[in-house]
């Protein structure tokens, strides 16, 4: 059974992100299979998990300064292991995708941003992005992209995907999902949801982080 299949079960940890927050991301970064990757923030692992279900070639840094344990995330999770905080990582390589989701503080964030999007060739994705309990985060990305080439792709209910080119994946979202488009910025809104099975697997997981009206509008 992949690891995948284990979250979608309940065996693994799933991302702190709602159910589907979780789905984009994993369409997303579908487009980068094989390709290198590196997550920023681990926490338990949920969303290390599906970035390893899509490569074997997987970075990930975290302090490990919180309430989560190293050792708890290291027997599950197939990854290189960097125990440092975001700001003091040293990195010589280039993903294809990275996942942020250490800082939280505006310079933090931007910070983050500013570093590692020198070592990207396809998307980011930074969780909690219009997140009201971290504004500051989104105040960052919004400074970083009208300051650099980098735009928002895609946003989700609590996550965006910054990119200097909208992928295959997110011109096929914007067909299958309910979607604004404001400047070519594509973000989720109110309307009918995909009812193909995998979509409904990812849905009906059990995640504390269910999003209510996206959720009541499924069921």
């Amino acid at each position: 059974m992949s690891i995948l299949d284990r979250q979608l079960n309940g065996e693994l940890p799933t991302p702190g992100k709602t159910n589907l927050d979780w789905y984009l991301f994993y369409k997303i970064i579908s487009d980068y299979r094989e390709k290198p990757m590196l997550e920023v923030g681990v926490g338990r692992g949920g969303t290390a998990l599906t970035m390893a279900y899509m490569t074997p070639i997987l970075d990930v840094i975290d302090s490990w300064d919180q309430t989560w344990k190293k050792d708890d995330v290291e027997k599950i999770l197939p990854a290189n292991f960097i125990d440092s905080k975001s700001s003091q990582a040293e990195i010589d390589k280039t993903y294809a995708c990275i996942h942020l989701d250490a800082n939280k503080s505006y310079r933090g964030t931007l910070d983050d941003l500013t570093k590692y999007s020198a070592h990207c060739s396809g998307v980011i994705c930074v969780d909690d992005y219009l997140q009201s309990m971290w504004p500051e985060v989104t105040r960052a990305v919004d400074v970083f992209v009208d300051k650099t080439n980098w735009k928002r792709i895609m946003i989700g209910n609590h996550q965006v995907f910054l990119s200097q080119e909208r992928t295959p994946a997110v011109k096929q979202i914007a067909i299958d999902f309910p979607v604004a488009m404001v400047n070519e910025e594509i973000f989720l809104t109110y309307g009918k949801l995909p009812n193909h099975d995998l979509f409904k697997k990812f849905m009906s997981v059990n995640n504390t982080m269910l999003y209510t009206w996206h959720n009541k509008a499924y069921k």
